[in-house]
């Protein structure tokens, strides 16, 4: 097959133009992705709900072709903010080729792989009981809620559990094969006190009362680090990689602080329990008088590097042995979709930069390399543990 790579050039250009920052509403973009599946044959579920800001958010579920099986392409349309942008000859939102690079907001996380795969479709001949679908969701960079909506509401994506459709999330892998990522969660320590101007004695300064606790949930930061239960060497690095901010409100340094909130991020990973250690933040929590909330979990998610459509995609890449990766996507909500594999154009290392690009290359090779999936790839039975 003669494969046409140039149409996803000016379909990511037009992507990006879209400012879907995940606290934005993503509903125009959803409509110009939901415009080209239309034009290129598929029936599509348009699934939205609005936010906690009132924002209206969008996830797509389509299919074209009949029969059950076949193969799902899943992506996502939002994107992370773009008040660091640090280039002086285009905008986040005003994508510009140079040197081989596109540059903008999304290029590499992850319209342009969303571009490559609708370029591929339009070019794969329909095949009569293996059909082809897409999953094309909101808010994947603020605790995957689009892709909880796909898996609670759509009735294309209860299809394709039920038939075993082979699932290829495009996020940027340089077109490797990916049989394993890391999950995640965010937890909440509060501490509160009592606003007053500086100058009287009236405040209650929340941080004295978040501080003290700091030393110990650094020592048990420590103890994740280094203790075998706590580790996977599946993973580079083989930790929970526990993060930690704080945010203060307000945040006037002539007013007293009313709030001080501990915000922790771990990247969840398979065969590691993290419930001993939130048993232990709890006890902290507790001894210095703090609230402590869970919220946006997310699963890690592995398949065997020796399943069947890990191996027939390692085949059609050119490549011998699938990896893992350390960040999050989609398919660690929609589990339940078994045979799945991350494998998209663009490099990591370029996503959510000051700098955004991915390079022509990339397109090219993410064209050809979904339109080689589309055409070969065919639901099988499972082979080994899918976890």
């Amino acid at each position: 097959m003669n494969v046409v790579w140039e149409p996803a050039m000016e379909l990511v250009t037009k992507l990006v133009r879209f400012p879907s920052v995940s606290h934005e509403s993503n509903e125009d973009v959803s409509q110009a992705v939901a415009d080209e599946l239309f034009r290129i044959g598929f029936e599509v579920e348009w699934l939205s709900y609005r936010d906690h800001e009132g924002k209206t958010k969008v996830s797509l579920v389509a299919k074209r072709g009949e029969g059950t099986g076949g193969v799902a392409y899943l992506a996502h349309t939002d994107v992370v903010p773009a008040e660091d942008w640090s280039l002086d000859f285009c905008g986040p939102f005003e994508p510009v080729l140079r040197d081989g690079k596109l540059y903008g907001r999304g290029t590499c996380d992850m319209k342009g792989s969303l571009a490559c795969a609708l370029t591929a479709a339009a070019q794969t001949p329909v095949t009569n009981g293996s059909p082809l679908y897409f999953i094309v969701t909101s808010d994947e960079e603020i605790g995957m809620h689009g892709a909880r909506l796909v898996n609670n509401r759509s009735r294309l994506f209860e299809e394709m559990v039920a038939t075993n459709t082979i699932g290829i999330v495009g996020e940027p892998t340089q077109l490797e094969v990916v049989h394993a990522h890391k999950g995640g969660l965010r937890f909440h320590v509060f501490a509160r006190g009592k606003s007053a101007h500086t100058s009287t004695p009236d405040g209650i300064n929340a941080n004295y009362a978040l501080i003290p606790a700091l030393e110990p949930l650094l020592q048990l930061r420590s103890e994740t680090e280094e203790a075998f239960q706590f580790r996977n060497e599946m993973f580079n690095p083989p930790t929970l990689s526990w993060n930690m901010t704080i945010t203060n409100e307000p945040e006037a340094v002539n007013v007293t602080t009313s709030l001080a909130q501990l915000n922790n991020f771990l990247r969840l990973m398979p065969d590691v329990d993290i419930e001993p250690i939130m048993a232990r933040v709890e006890q902290i929590c507790d001894r210095y008088h703090l609230e402590l909330a869970r919220s946006d979990q997310v699963e890690p998610w592995s398949v065997s590097p020796e399943s069947s459509w890990i191996q027939q995609m390692l085949s059609l890449v050119g490549r011998s042995e699938s990896r893992s990766v350390c960040y999050a996507t989609d398919a660690g909500v929609l589990q339940r979709l078994r045979s799945m594999m991350i494998c998209g154009p663009g490099d990591i290392q370029q996503a959510h930069r000051s700098d955004e690009w991915i390079s022509l290359e990339q397109l090219k090779l993410g064209v050809e390399t979904y339109t080689r999936a589309f055409c070969s790839l065919q639901a099988t039975p499972l082979h080994g543990p899918t976890t």
